[in-house]
């Protein structure tokens, strides 16, 4: 569906690209399953440029599948999810080959892939508010049906934000955004004064793992519990760099790979006391202008319990 989208608004729009585009088509993509991990098989003598090439490859071809998962499962919270994980990959990649791109082009990318993704913000806020209503249901003994007024009143929410984002997608700016970046890439993004731009990917996702490690474990030396914003950061950096060692699982040495774990179990603590503020700072927001004195009670239940569950999880990592 997308696919056909993009070449349509190619042919629609060739005046708005560089005339010395190498490949004047989208060429054929192959189909990824969309909730299935996939990264390309690449040998470690592999030239940089090629390999990452065929890495950008894949990962325009994830983002495009799962927005095409998305439409055939509109009633799938996953597909909304998706959507975003699958350009945060993407932006993962393009962050770690940053140092070999043309600066201003870009960064460029990385903004308008920054706003595709903000697109399904909302609705995905409000899933994730709403999976953690369901958690803290599952743990509690409080009566099942205890958040049943709040639980109401967040789907009616969403079901608006979801109609307001489908508005929006049924445009073409969606699809014109993915084609620019695509055509970005076949123009020859790289800087040719980058000094490891000639050698091979295993050389350089070894040196720019090492230093994304070095980063990451520099700020979590002086993180502190009341710094949400610290906190955040440290949680992007880490699961950037899980993306990136997911992604080129086939040219890493055994300790890099293990350390995915590790990344991933860190991530999700630090993602959930992330989570903890954004859901009381949402719901704070939802409720103020109501006079519903039992969806107030609600929301500070949930609040409260996710609070201490968050404090329990970063203590972990606060010296």
């Amino acid at each position: 569906m997308m696919m056909e989208k993009l070449s349509r608004l190619l042919h629609e729009n060739q005046g708005r690209y560089d005339k010395g585009l190498r490949l004047p088509q989208i060429p054929p993509i192959k189909s990824v399953w969309v909730v299935g991990q996939s990264s390309p098989t690449i040998k470690a003598k592999k030239k940089l440029v090629p390999a990452a090439e065929l890495i950008m490859k894949s990962g325009f071809n994830e983002i495009i599948n799962a927005y095409d998962y998305f439409f055939e499962n509109p009633s799938d919270p996953e597909g909304v999810h998706q959507v975003r994980v699958r350009i945060r990959r993407f932006r993962a990649i393009l962050a770690f080959f940053a140092p070999l791109f043309k600066a201003e082009h870009y960064q460029r990318q990385q903004d308008t892939l920054r706003q595709m993704a903000g697109q399904f913000g909302e609705v995905r806020q409000l899933d994730v508010l709403l999976e953690g209503i369901a958690e803290i249901e599952k743990e509690s003994v409080l009566e099942i049906d205890c958040f049943g007024e709040i639980k109401s009143f967040l789907k009616e929410k969403r079901e608006a934000a979801f109609d307001h984002l489908m508005v929006a997608l049924k445009t073409d700016d969606f699809a014109l955004e993915l084609l620019d970046i695509w055509i970005w890439k076949l123009n020859e993004p790289w800087d040719e004064t980058a000094s490891d731009l000639h050698g091979s990917i295993k050389d350089y996702t070894k040196k720019q793992i090492a230093n994304w490690h070095k980063k990451i474990r520099r700020s979590m030396k002086t993180l502190e519990i009341e710094d949400q914003q610290a906190i955040h950061r440290v949680r992007i950096k880490s699961k950037k760099l899980r993306y990136v060692i997911e992604q080129l699982s086939s040219i890493l040495d055994q300790k890099n790979r293990k350390s995915m774990n590790a990344f991933e179990k860190m991530q999700d603590d630090l993602g959930y006391y992330h989570d903890v503020f954004a859901n009381q700072h949402l719901l704070e927001q939802l409720v103020a202008d109501c006079e519903d004195c039992q969806l107030h009670y609600q929301a500070g239940i949930i609040i409260g319990w996710q609070m201490m569950a968050g404090n329990r999880k970063i203590k972990k990592f606060i010296k």
